[in-house]
């Protein structure tokens, strides 16, 4: 038997969800049966989970790899504990399976929101709250989301544009002015991710969150774009990520590109917003900062 006991502890659903689908692979992969606890999103989908039985000593297991490899379990019950981000640890069709939304959720939603998707569209999964200077994942400015747009889709001008993000006001301000724009607001993250499974194509950020927007709605035309890599710094040279998007998404370096002069507008909101982030990241720590600080501040800002 294999399980994964910190399901409900560790991370938001994203990661919970990673849990679940290489857990489950796992155990198929070794001949093993599997449980979990209570899950808190359960009732969500129409496959249900088998709940652990509490009298079942479990061996715990740690990761020991952050890409994927061969876990090479026994015949021991065992408590797997690990990010275990990668698309290679479990069966799509399975997986597919498994998430399967229930009808009761999803269908009213389905109904509400049916009008975002009588066309063609694209769905922009943003990711900004904590990810936003942080020393470990790789950084993503309103050009990668608008160049990926503009560069990867010719025709994204006759397409809906649905926005969904952590900080919505951020996608209206940079892209609000972009034709046939939407923008998810007041939904739980359950609720985006069954009314994106109706999208067609994707940009997405370097997020758990955004992998699964694109992974359960993914059809076999999608065009799926996503970021350069997933960690930045002494991070990424300690934790290989080269597993952790599928290879048939579409890598894209905005840095290698520039925004036409035909949007300067843009341009200039984004450089005012990013002034106001920097003092504000800035205000937090703290004005009156050492050089040799503050110089580490700069490197980290616009590494």
């Amino acid at each position: 038997m294999i399980t994964f006991a910190s399901l409900n502890k560790k991370g938001n659903l994203g990661n919970q969800l990673f849990y679940i689908a290489s857990t489950i692979g796992i155990a198929k992969c070794n001949g093993h049966k599997y449980e979990f606890p209570e899950w808190q999103y359960a009732d969500y989908f129409a496959e249900k989970l088998p709940v652990i039985n509490s009298n079942v000593y479990f061996k715990k297991i740690i990761e020991v790899s952050n890409n994927y490899y061969d876990w090479k379990i026994g015949e021991e019950n065992y408590d797997i504990t690990g990010a275990l981000q990668s698309e290679k640890y479990f069966s799509i069709k399975d997986t597919k399976k498994q998430f399967e939304f229930n009808l009761q959720f999803s269908l009213p939603l389905n109904n509400k929101y049916q009008f975002l998707f009588n066309k063609k569209n694209i769905v922009v999964s943003v990711r900004r709250g904590d990810f936003v200077y942080h020393p470990n994942y790789f950084q993503l400015s309103y050009k990668y989301y608008f160049l990926a747009i503009t560069k990867n889709f010719t025709d994204w001008q006759e397409r809906n544009l649905i926005f969904l993000s952590d900080d919505i006001n951020y996608c209206k301000y940079h892209f609000g002015f972009m034709k046939n724009t939407f923008f998810l607001e007041n939904l739980t993250p359950m609720e985006q991710l069954a009314i994106t499974a109706k999208g067609q194509d994707f940009v997405i950020s370097n997020s758990t969150f955004s992998w699964w927007v694109a992974w359960l709605a993914e059809k076999e035309d999608s065009k799926i774009i996503r970021p350069l890599k997933n960690f930045r710094g002494s991070y990424a040279e300690l934790n290989d990520d080269s597993d952790f998007f599928p290879s048939r998404w579409i890598e894209f370096d905005h840095n290698k590109k520039n925004i036409s002069k035909t949007y300067s507008g843009l341009i200039i909101k984004g450089v005012c917003y990013q002034i106001f982030i920097i003092v504000q990241f800035v205000a937090k720590k703290g004005f009156l900062l050492p050089k040799r600080i503050f110089s580490k501040i700069a490197n980290l800002l616009f590494k």
